[in-house]
């Protein structure tokens, strides 16, 4: 076999190998930066990360993140909406020990709203996550 003839075959097995090498690569794919809208949410809208416990638009923000709430405890008044967001990669729930609402499972990125209706305290927890607590404190 002549030298180009040997050196053209050595290029074309080096181009499939690293073709090859490119196809064998990890199936992970970063997440989007925009999520879609989560089922049954009560807010229908995505979001960027809250900051925990700064109204925006009249409402309280909670962020799950790291399998707490923050803030845990919040203060409202009757009328004013809690707006709750997934900030981990993984699911969290929001779920009222007295019955009063229940996000269902949200996605990283996911929202739930929930307005309070009347004046107490209500207890609630991640259902997923032992010892992720959190209580609204609703006032007149």
């Amino acid at each position: 076999m002549s030298r180009p003839t040997i050196i053209a075959l050595m290029c074309g097995a080096l181009a499939l190998g690293g073709a090859f090498v490119a196809g064998c690569g990890s199936s992970d794919k970063k997440a989007s930066t925009t999520p879609a809208a989560p089922a049954g949410s009560t807010s229908g809208t995505t979001a960027t990360p809250a900051t925990p416990g700064t109204p925006a638009t009249g409402a309280v923000n909670v962020v799950m993140q790291n399998n707490l709430f923050s803030p845990e405890e919040i203060k409202v008044k009757v009328g004013q909406k809690i707006h709750w967001t997934n900030n981990d990669p993984y699911p969290h729930n929001v779920t009222a020990k007295n019955g009063a609402f229940k996000s269902g499972n949200l996605n990283g990125g996911k929202t739930f709203d929930f307005t309070a209706k009347k004046v107490g305290r209500i207890p609630y927890v991640c259902t997923i996550h032992s010892g992720q607590k959190g209580a609204i404190v609703v006032t007149a």
